[in-house]
């Protein structure tokens, strides 16, 4: 009984992952622009500059 419930189990997920797979999906992804996203990731320089608004004991 034991191995019936697994088989069924079996089947109906595979079915479920084929029936799924196989519809036509409308998710379209946009088109990627590199130098846009090259552009994002990009470190602001002086972001590790020394802050002059900073006093210090030196």
């Amino acid at each position: 009984m034991k191995k019936f419930i697994i088989a069924a189990a079996l089947l109906l997920s595979t079915g479920v992952t084929a029936y799924s797979l196989s519809t036509k999906s409308d998710n379209t992804s946009a088109p990627v622009n590199t130098k846009q996203e090259i552009n994002n990731l990009k470190v602001n320089a002086t972001a590790a500059s020394p802050k002059s608004d900073i006093a210090t004991a030196d």
